[in-house]
């Protein structure tokens, strides 16, 4: 599919240069989207044709993933083009709505594949349609936020193309939830950057080192000044948080959001954690990569856990995180996330607590899980170890 029908000059450098800014913000821009141009003076019977308010000047087609807009109207192009299209490409809500479309419309050329049919036709059709009656349900639920995405995408790239004051006059009378909802994105963007206010209203996070260095100092801007290093560690997946650690001087605080996760480490804790082969400690430091910092002392602090011998002092401090995650564990079993959180550092504690009483050292949560399903467990005084 061709992603850009047009020919206009003010459009195509429209086009080109957002794709340019979100390329580097994102690492991604629309790809399964194209675009369609209604001149003005067709605008009005396209839209009684698809039954849209003739004040209207663009709508985005899920099924086929189209943006269609009046003329040359740079704000419908943000809203429609950008703003719908990437959400539907890379959020997994949008990714949804496109598939319920998607599903309805073969289902209704199934339907009607045998002869002609009419609008009233479909809409009985759709009346009995149980993927109909779930694509309505799932628009309603969200369609608050698919607009309020699509229109602080126009706020954003018109602030770029000098059209705010444009912006501001076709929104000077959105009022009510939309209002609050748009105001309240627009207020965290100005607080803590695009590509945090991206993340939050779930786009998917295409993660680098060099990102995520933007991503911290939008968030935390001069409370980084005096730290150690940051390291990028985790799966890094699409959907998944986004795991920071950080070793200190400078004041940041930890974050634990449904995207962002920030563990914080003193040096005098650091440096404690890495004598004792904490799972917390060693994970980051043996996996990540760094973000930002003094690179001299994050490759000796690898090199420490490499050559530093394993001490009975270090086997017990695992051991006894791992009955003390157990306990919390235990005291949040109503809480789903943070039962499953506790239960899982605790099984990783226990497991390095064997390996190391084995004389191994293993530094990835895989490799301890793997690792303690593939021992004999017997109890012994004090925890449990390997049966020799």
């Amino acid at each position: 599919m061709e992603q850009v029908q047009t020919q206009a000059p003010q459009t195509r450098d429209l086009i080109e240069t957002s794709v340019a800014f979100y390329q580097d913000l994102l690492g991604y821009s629309p790809e399964q989207t194209s675009l369609q141009q209604i001149p003005e003076n067709q605008w009005n019977e396209f839209a009684e044709q698809r039954g849209l308010n003739p004040n209207s000047s663009g709508i985005y087609l899920p099924r086929n993933q189209t943006a269609i807009i009046q003329g040359e109207n740079p704000l419908s192009l943000f809203h429609e083009y950008f703003g719908h299209g990437l959400y539907c490409e890379q959020n997994l809500t949008g990714r949804k709505l496109v598939d319920l479309e998607k599903r309805l419309l073969e289902e209704e050329k199934q339907e009607f594949s045998s002869g002609r049919f009419t609008l009233e036709d479909i809409q009985r059709f759709r009346q009995q349609n149980q993927t109909f009656q779930e694509l309505d349900e799932f628009r309603k639920q969200n369609l608050l936020q698919y607009e309020t995405f699509a229109i602080w995408t126009e706020y954003l790239l018109s602030g770029g193309h000098g059209l705010r004051e444009d912006f501001e006059r076709k929104y000077d009378s959105l009022q009510g939830q939309e209002k609050e909802s748009v105001d309240s994105v627009i207020s965290f963007s100005e607080q803590y950057g695009n590509l945090a206010t991206m993340y939050t209203q779930g786009m998917a996070r295409r993660t680098t080192a060099e990102r995520v260095r933007r991503l911290l100092e939008d968030v935390y801007k001069d409370k980084l000044k005096d730290l150690k290093f940051a390291l990028l560690y985790g799966s890094r997946k699409e959907f998944s948080d986004i795991y920071v650690f950080i070793v200190g001087g400078g004041t940041p605080n930890e974050a634990h959001s449904d995207w962002l996760d920030v563990k914080y480490k003193s040096i005098k804790e650091f440096n404690q954690g890495l004598k004792n082969f904490d799972v917390r400690i060693l994970t980051p430091l043996m996996n990540g990569d760094l973000i930002f910092g003094d690179k001299n002392y994050f490759e000796e602090a690898r090199q420490q856990v490499l050559s530093q011998p394993i001490t009975d002092k270090a086997i017990k401090h695992n051991l006894k995180w791992s009955y003390r995650m157990q306990r919390l564990k235990d005291e949040n079993l109503e809480d789903d996330f943070l039962r499953n959180k506790f239960e899982g550092y605790s099984q990783t504690y226990f497991s390095n607590a064997l390996a190391l009483k084995q004389g191994l050292k293993l530094f990835s949560k895989e490799d301890l899980i793997l690792y303690s399903q593939s021992e004999k467990l017997i109890e012994l005084k004090g925890g449990r170890k390997n049966a020799t």
